[in-house]
């Protein structure tokens, strides 16, 4: 799925229509029950890690004699990081909230990615 999302296939359009849609998700689900600031920051930093990690990979090469072993990680930590993250929210409308969890954490990805990908307005 990342690899759609960086890739020149994804439009703006699209990349646009994902992020609202993701932000009405958190807002329909904090309507019913609102995320600790906490666990938004922590999925906030699931997303931004996401990102750090996906373009690390693409730097190191896929000739690397590690690479394969590094993408299976880089696919599994954060979906472990977002179940731990879940385990500890509060029983009370866990499912609402760990939505709100994942939304979070694909408005971090999406932030960062879609800012290191801008045009410039400079040279």
């Amino acid at each position: 799925m990342l690899d759609f999302w960086y890739s020149p296939r994804c439009t703006r359009e699209i990349k646009l229509a994902v992020c609202i849609a993701v932000c009405a998700l958190i807002y329909y689900c904090s309507s019913i029950q609102q995320l600790s600031p906490l666990f938004a920051a922590f999925s906030l930093a699931v997303g931004l890690g996401m990102h750090i990690t996906h373009q690390a990979l693409q730097k190191l090469g896929k000739n690397h004699a590690y690479a394969h072993k590094l993408k299976t990680a880089a696919t599994l930590w954060p979906v472990i990081a977002l179940t731990v993250i879940s385990m500890n929210l509060p029983q009370e409308q866990q499912l609402i909230l760990a939505l709100q969890c994942v939304g979070f954490s694909a408005i971090g990805l999406f932030l960062v990615s879609i800012y290191e990908n801008r045009a410039k307005r400079f040279n």
